[in-house]
């Protein structure tokens, strides 16, 4: 009876992620993207994805379990690139001129197949705040943090669902959430709402480390952004931003200057504080306390129960 709920309880959960994934996915479809072509302006703002506690994330202490914090991101990350970098997925995945300025070679990638295209996860770190109770509404506000020659940096802050009103929703102006009255004054606000008390309504903040990959060669942050239209032109380039005499919504400048703001605060997830982990690493011969199955699949499960039982005093079964 036991080992079925948990399998019960183990396919719907992956079921229900099997299904955010792909509500996430979809955005990359032209059919589903916005109307509002995402442009340099909208390069540093938050996507805000809405989720509830469910009750199979909940842990003995009554509260949203830590390891699904992570499982969250995954989504909330999807939403973000999906949504943002749609124009240049479909051309990595597409072979177009673009995926032959990585390859190197239309002729090469048609003859071999398209190789797959994806954004791989390299490291992820996040800090907790607060506990979400069950079924506690809460929203993700997913945008990016900073880029370099190799990786993305993506951040998330898990809010109390409507602890913080955005004050435009500049890809959906459909989703505008504060009317302006008819009198075309704003409306006035209490002091209370305009700042997030991090302590009560942020529950945990995380940065996630990215790399985009077609196949086994890296694909550039930088050529993603303009293959999606998030970089501004250069000095004296033509770009959507000079025509006409208009001015671009962000300058090279500005997305620079934030950039690296934004590195220093992503160096938490830098390769040589990573590899001063792993030289913590004693490895063979080191003395250590001993060995723990960690009880789970059905060898654990059974393991487990009869240790309980006193049926065996091994923790190999």
């Amino acid at each position: 009876m036991v080992l079925c709920t948990m399998s019960l309880h183990c396919l719907e959960r992956e079921a229900y992620a099997v299904y955010v994934a792909l509500n996430a996915f979809r955005f990359v479809l032209r059919t589903q993207r916005p109307r509002v072509a995402p442009s340099p302006k909208h390069i540093f703002q938050p996507l805000i994805t809405t989720s509830t506690a469910q009750l199979m994330e909940i842990d003995f202490n009554i509260h949203k379990t830590n390891s699904s914090y992570f499982a969250d991101l995954d989504v909330a990350r999807a939403h973000l690139v999906c949504t943002l970098f749609s124009r240049a997925i479909e051309q990595m995945r597409g072979g177009t001129e673009a995926w032959a300025a990585v390859t190197g070679s239309i002729s090469s990638s048609s003859k071999k197949g398209q190789p797959m295209f994806g954004l791989a996860l390299g490291a992820v770190s996040c800090s907790f705040r607060r506990e979400l109770r069950p079924y506690d509404d809460y929203e993700m506000w997913t945008r990016l943090l900073a880029w370099d020659d190799k990786w993305v940096y993506i951040v998330t802050h898990f809010v109390k669902a409507g602890a913080a009103e955005p004050g435009a929703s500049s890809l959906y102006p459909e989703q505008q959430r504060q009317q302006q009255p008819m009198s075309g004054k704003p409306a006035e606000k209490d002091e209370e709402d305009e700042f997030v008390e991090p302590g009560k309504q942020i529950y945990a903040t995380a940065i996630s480390k990215c790399v985009f990959k077609s196949g086994r060669k890296t694909v550039a942050p930088e050529l993603m952004l303009r293959m999606s239209g998030l970089l501004p032109p250069a000095e004296g380039e033509e770009g959507a931003g000079q025509k006409e005499g208009l001015r671009p919504d962000m300058t090279l400048e500005e997305v620079e200057q934030r950039r690296r703001k934004g590195l220093e605060i992503a160096e938490m997830l830098s390769g040589k504080y990573q590899q001063s982990l792993e030289a913590k690493f004693e490895g063979s011969g080191s003395e250590v306390l001993g060995k723990h199955m960690d009880g789970s699949g059905v060898v654990g499960v059974v393991s487990t129960l009869m240790q309980l039982a006193r049926l065996k005093k091994s923790q190999v079964l």
